[in-house]
């Protein structure tokens, strides 16, 4: 079941309603904790009970390792300490593997064959591949999983002794499908105290639920007509008809692209402040994955700020053991090119995202080098001037963010290619419709009527520092936010839709 939906929110209520009656009962942590599993698997099963087998497998096979890496013979360094870690990473990297990138290596693998013969392995595919469907959030929980048991082989924390309260830990369900990514070291403990009803709680689950459903049914759902008028509905529109991919205008491409920065972002980042706010409701706190990156000035803070749980596992457990910064400059730039190309291939299994992947990779690696150079404002300068240039920044970071969306969005590397032949065709026409688009004119006032309150609501967020700043705000002003973003979800939010990264 999706968050956007009648059968989550009444899933919810009942949840709810059952886990704080539980709190009253004298052993109401285990209770509770017991509880929440079932239904987490309940959730998770809703779309298909087959798939939950893989969540059991991987809460068996990392609880017993991590267990095990704990016994006297499974000392730090010992070689069956590395080895337990070895089969947790395996099994991982294996369900991984053979669901979503099996596929995509054996395609590639055909395809560069008939580089050399066009008639190399025939109807192979039909042999070879196996054509599954991708189990929802494998990515996510697959990597939750997986860094407990680096970080119990490190001594970062200790094995989890009670199998039921782990089993939670994998398969929490507010963020088990859509992240955020959470640590052990910091979930478990959670699961570990006692939970007591707390109004403040209720007001921040609130908040961030009424926030998250305006990202993702109003700002991310109404805003996906615009951007499929470019990049088209879905693959098989495209691969029907693959000439409606090209001939687009240039400013229509980059106001699409630009759009669809917004899109995935309401998207994600919608669904993922959703899960904020169902389990602060329960009394959980969960990482917040998404601050305010449209206000990034530079590519180093955008990806501080965007998918923030995902940027710091790959920092810990890919960037840092190769090395870092440590062992020179060159050796830097190969790790950090290392880590975004692993970040694309994460988000799919397609060469575009590992385009995209070495696309970002390359534009950190550029403003890295160029940093030292870069004119620093004077402090003499006016506020509004230094204010202008600030926001001049934004826009342009957000834009070229955007801009990589004809890596991302595009089906395949030709689509990715014709969107550019688009984006490089001067001059550009920004008066009338071109190849069935709207003009450059209208369609950016049709992103801006969706993002603009979003945009205004996060810079509040921004320049305060606090996603709760409104709670800190006049009662008036609050029963009016709420108020407006009610209305936006009830009378124009698009429900039902499935969220982008149910994919990755």
């Amino acid at each position: 079941m999706v968050f956007n939906s009648a059968v989550f929110v009444f899933f919810f209520v009942i949840v709810y309603c059952v886990y704080w009656s539980l709190s009253y009962l004298s052993d109401a942590r285990r209770l509770q904790n017991r509880f929440l599993l079932f239904a987490s698997y309940v959730f998770y099963g809703w779309w298909d009970w087959v798939f939950l087998g893989l969540i059991v497998i991987s809460t068996v096979v990392d609880y017993f390792s991590a267990r095990g890496m704990m016994t006297s013979a499974a000392a730090p360094g010992t070689r069956r300490r590395r080895a337990l870690l070895l089969i947790s990473i395996c099994m991982n990297l294996g369900m991984l593997a053979t669901f979503k990138y099996f596929d995509f290596f054996i395609s590639s693998f055909l395809e560069t064959a008939r580089l050399f013969d066009p008639a190399a392995m025939s109807g192979a595919e039909s042999q070879l591949l196996l054509q599954v469907i991708l189990p929802v959030g494998i990515s996510f929980y697959t990597f939750q999983t997986m860094s407990y048991t680096i970080d119990v082989y490190r001594g970062t924390i200790d094995a989890e002794k009670n199998f039921l309260d782990f089993g939670l830990f994998v398969s929490f369900f507010p963020q088990l499908v859509a992240g955020p990514i959470e640590r052990a070291g910091d979930l478990m403990p959670q699961f570990k105290t006692e939970r007591k009803f707390d109004w403040d709680d209720v007001q921040a689950g609130a908040w961030f639920i009424l926030f998250g459903f305006f990202m993702k049914v109003y700002v991310a759902d109404s805003i996906a007509p615009l951007v499929d008028q470019v990049y088209l509905e879905n693959k098989f529109v495209y691969e029907a008809n693959p000439a409606l991919a090209a001939g687009h205008g240039g400013a229509q491409v980059l106001l699409a692209s630009i759009a669809f920065a917004f899109q995935i972002f309401g998207d994600f980042a919608g669904y993922s402040t959703i899960a904020l706010g169902a389990a602060r409701l329960l009394g959980i706190r969960l990482t917040i994955n998404f601050e305010t990156p449209e206000y990034s000035q530079n590519p180093a803070e955008l990806w501080r700020r965007w998918h923030t749980t995902l940027n710091r596992w790959v920092t810990d457990y890919v960037y840092f053991p190769l090395g870092g910064s440590k062992f020179g400059v060159l050796n830097k730039y190969r790790n950090l090119l290392i880590a975004f190309l692993l970040t694309g291939l994460w988000h799919g299994a397609n060469w575009t995202f590992v385009l995209w992947g070495a696309f970002m990779g390359v534009w950190v690696m550029a403003y890295d080098l160029t940093r030292p150079y870069l004119p620093v404002m004077p402090e003499r300068w006016p506020g509004a001037v230094k204010t202008a240039v600030r926001i001049s920044k934004m826009i342009f970071v957000f834009s070229m963010f955007g801009v990589s969306a004809t890596l991302f969005r595009a089906y395949d590397i030709q689509h990715s290619v014709e969107l550019w032949k688009s984006l490089l065709n001067f001059p550009w026409e920004f008066g009338q419709s071109v190849n069935g688009v709207s003009s450059a004119g209208t369609l950016l006032g049709a992103i801006l009527q969706k993002i603009l309150l979003l945009v205004v609501l996060d810079g509040v967020w921004y320049y305060s520092r606090d996603p709760l700043w409104i709670h800190k705000r006049s009662t008036a002003l609050r029963a009016a936010v709420y108020t407006v973003l009610f209305f936006m979800v009830l009378v124009y939010g698009v429900f039902g839709k499935d969220v982008i990264y149910f994919a990755f």
